[in-house]
């Protein structure tokens, strides 16, 4: 058993038990008082839940974000979307890296780990790019902040948010794995 195999059970119990606790947490304000605009209630059922179903079709990201939107933990749904990428990444690459760097050393366009197309004319290699682009702009744009302090998303900017994370992770489990040329 590698040592990436290992760690996919324990990883993937740890995330379901974050999304359930999640659940039953109650949001928190700074200096204990609501926002003076309430964000609107989402209950199971309600009208943007439908959309998550249809939208967030990954079933890693669904179970990592779903009860977490359900119970309006809006960024923190972002944030565990993003760890999710991030951990379908490093599970595919077979690397140890996190976040940006992470990105870079896989999707890289000149020596990739994974790739997301034939990699053979430049069309390819700018679609490439822009892979780890994007994915290293989710990374630095939406994780990093929410880990570092109390944001409060908007349940539709949050939606949007999580379907170009399942786009992401579409993308990278269709990649394929190379053999890494050594670099001189």
């Amino acid at each position: 058993m590698t040592g990436v195999d290992y760690w996919k059970t324990p990883i993937r119990l740890a995330v379901r038990l974050g999304s359930e606790l999640a659940e039953y947490a109650s949001p928190t304000f700074e200096n204990d008082e609501p926002p003076a605009e309430q964000v609107p209630t989402l209950h199971p059922g309600g009208e943007l839940l439908p959309d998550f179903d249809n939208r967030i079709t990954d079933t890693d990201l669904r179970q990592a974000t779903r009860s977490r939107f359900v119970s309006q933990h809006y960024a923190d749904a972002v944030e565990a979307a993003v760890k999710t990428l991030n951990e379908c990444v490093r599970s595919l690459s077979g690397r140890h890296e996190d976040g940006d760097g992470l990105m870079t050393v896989v999707f890289s366009p000149s020596n990739p780990i994974l790739r997301i197309n034939s990699g053979r004319t430049k069309s390819d290699e700018s679609a490439q790019r822009g892979h780890m682009q994007l994915c290293q702009g989710v990374i630095g744009a939406w994780r990093n902040p929410r880990a570092h302090r109390l944001l409060d998303d908007a349940p539709e900017r949050t939606l949007m948010m999580l379907e170009v994370i399942n786009d992401l992770i579409g993308v990278t489990k269709s990649a394929k794995r190379t053999r890494r040329r050594k670099t001189a």
